[in-house]
């Protein structure tokens, strides 16, 4: 039968049984030989010294030399490099699987036919919806209030931004026609990126919306409540890249006019 250790979180921290056991009895007993440890224990003389070995290698047990080979614990704290290395296999984890995700949704979205929706909510998942742009094989497509965009989310912004730039990924945006896009207009001059301010958009929303692939993104820029949504379907992308470029081309045309406008009127005063 196995050792059931008094402390069942030996394991969780990925000791084996019986490596959990060795190392409680040198917590509990001090230094000690290794036949003493046999007595002790559930296990026999060569499994106790592979277990000696593999704790000497994690950090966790120090093999006293002299006329007979003698083994202690160290410091219990030490077992949190065990929990550190838990939470970067975690972290690890959470990439994998981030990659994995939007292959396995557009597989199930082609066996169901159906879109594939995927929420995240807080800070985190706002700056892991975001990033899934990064990825994209298009051009992005963008409206959002940069009044609204400030703190936190402003810095994930500016990651974001940095990101997007080295990949060399193009972006169009439209913006509404106030001081905070003005402001943002000038800060994010070339940089893969075209902005195009729109005379009478409204402004004020707390939404910001991105176009992509078959991919439409909506960010909640709601501090008290943070939520993204993503929605892979290529009917739903097309209408609003459709509505995009439709507004994109709009504002161009009135702009061009009112140029030609404005040029007319200073050739009429030079005369």
């Amino acid at each position: 039968m196995g050792h059931s250790p008094r402390f069942p979180i030996l394991l969780k921290l990925g000791l084996s049984e019986g490596e959990a056991e060795i190392f409680e009895l040198l917590v509990e007993d001090g230094v000690q030989k290794a036949r003493d440890l046999v007595k002790k224990s559930t296990h026999g003389r060569g499994n106790v010294y592979n277990i000696l070995n593999s704790l000497i290698v994690k950090g966790l047990v120090l093999e006293i030399s002299g006329t007979q080979k003698q083994y202690q614990a160290v410091d219990p704290s030490r077992l949190k490099t065990l929990l550190d290395k838990k939470k970067e296999e975690t972290k690890r984890l959470e990439s994998e699987f981030s990659e994995s995700l939007a292959s396995l949704s557009s597989l199930f979205k082609l066996s169901t036919g159906r879109p594939t929706i995927q929420v995240f909510e807080g800070l985190d998942g706002f700056e892991q919806a975001l990033n899934d742009s990064l990825s994209a094989k298009t051009e992005i497509l963008t409206y959002f209030d940069p009044a609204a965009v400030s703190g936190e989310l402003a810095e994930i912004n500016k990651r974001y931004v940095a990101k997007r730039r080295a990949k060399e990924t193009q972006k169009r945006i439209i913006l509404p026609d106030n001081q905070a896009a003005r402001d943002y207009l000038g800060s994010m001059a070339g940089g893969f990126t075209q902005i195009i301010l729109a005379k009478d958009f409204a402004d004020g929303f707390l939404t910001a919306m991105e176009t992509y692939d078959n991919k439409v993104n909506f960010l909640t820029l709601d501090k008290e409540k943070i939520i993204s949504v993503i929605i892979e379907d290529g009917n739903i992308a097309n209408l609003q890249r459709a509505q995009f470029e439709y507004i994109w081309k709009t504002e161009k045309n009135r702009q061009a006019a009112s140029r030609t406008s404005s040029n007319a009127t200073s050739d009429s005063s030079a005369m």
